[in-house]
């Protein structure tokens, strides 16, 4: 297990971060742990060698993974363990998060090289905590670095060495209803260049997809699959019944249920055992069947073997 409680210091947290980019919170994070941690855990490394280590991966890809959090960070070879600054900035800075919202709470964090995953734990683990928003609007309210700590130390949970689906998941950013109109369905695929979309219904609970493919194949007959030629069907519309129907057709017309939910504590392994041996390129993550985020293969390399 990893104990979270042990890296969080009251002289590590600023309460009211004050920034107008990501660039500058990182900045500031990053020189207030030089100036409050023991030197001796960068490896020898200055200032502006951690701080460009950290810039350099923020800009090969955002660490603003939603609901308002950021976790900026560094694997680091000279590091002798996890050094985490936590900044609260109560206006939210603009991290181009993976939902499009402003991060109030950024744990910066730099780890040894050695040591792939605590990165990925400890995130984990704030995300489970702040998972409540009341916590997270608890934190931007208080002024005390101490109190803000024990807060983190005492209601932070410890993860496990295993990393599970919720740890790697993306958010939903997109997704239809099953009484969303097939029109209105193609309009968010167009302007969102999506091949695929998730299909809740009114409550939220996970159906299945609604697919490009799907979309084209609706009204062309059932033997069109089986053609090695349209050569004498060619004059066919593939898309007459499409716009004929198009302004009743819904979302609960084409959906196809099912498409590869899995668990928010489904294994890192059976993950990869779905999208390998099953050929899944995107998994959708549940909580008591409500969709709570979406796993692609670019996460696997994002978040796993990248982040």
């Amino acid at each position: 297990m990893i104990e979270i409680g042990k890296y969080i210091r009251p002289e590590l947290i600023i309460p009211e971060l004050k920034c107008k980019t990501k660039q500058d919170a990182i900045e500031q994070l990053v020189t207030r742990m030089f100036y409050a941690h023991n030197p001796i855990a960068f490896g020898g490394l200055n200032l502006q060698q951690v701080l460009d280590e950290v810039i350099k991966r923020e800009n090969i890809h955002t660490t603003g993974l939603g609901n308002g959090l950021a976790y900026p960070h560094a694997r680091i070879e000279q590091c002798s363990d996890l050094v985490l600054a936590i900044g609260i900035c109560k206006d939210g800075v603009d991290f181009n998060s993976l939902d499009g919202q402003l991060c109030n709470i950024i744990c910066l964090m730099i780890s040894p090289a050695r040591q792939p995953y605590i990165i990925l734990q400890t995130m984990a683990a704030m995300s489970r905590f702040f998972i409540n928003p009341d916590n997270a609007e608890k934190l931007k309210t208080e002024s005390s670095p101490q109190r803000i700590a024990e807060m983190l130390r005492t209601s932070a949970p410890a993860t496990g060495k295993t990393v599970l689906a919720r740890d790697i998941m993306q958010p939903v950013n997109k997704l239809v209803r099953l009484d969303t109109s097939i029109e209105e369905t193609t309009r968010i695929m167009h302007l969102n260049h999506l091949d695929v979309l998730p299909v809740v219904d009114s409550e939220n609970r996970f159906c299945g997809e609604i697919s490009c493919l799907k979309i084209f194949t609706y009204g062309i007959p059932d033997f069109f699959s089986q053609l090695q030629t349209v050569s004498f069907v060619k004059n066919l519309d593939p898309f007459e019944k499409y716009f004929k129907f198009r302004k009743d057709l819904k979302v609960g017309d084409l959906y196809e249920p099912g498409s590869s939910p899995v668990h928010k504590d489904t294994t890192l392994v059976e993950v990869i055992f779905q999208m390998t041996t099953k050929n899944k390129p995107e998994l959708y993550v549940l909580d008591d069947n409500k969709l709570i985020g979406t796993i692609d293969r670019f996460s696997i390399i994002d978040r796993v073997l990248f982040f």
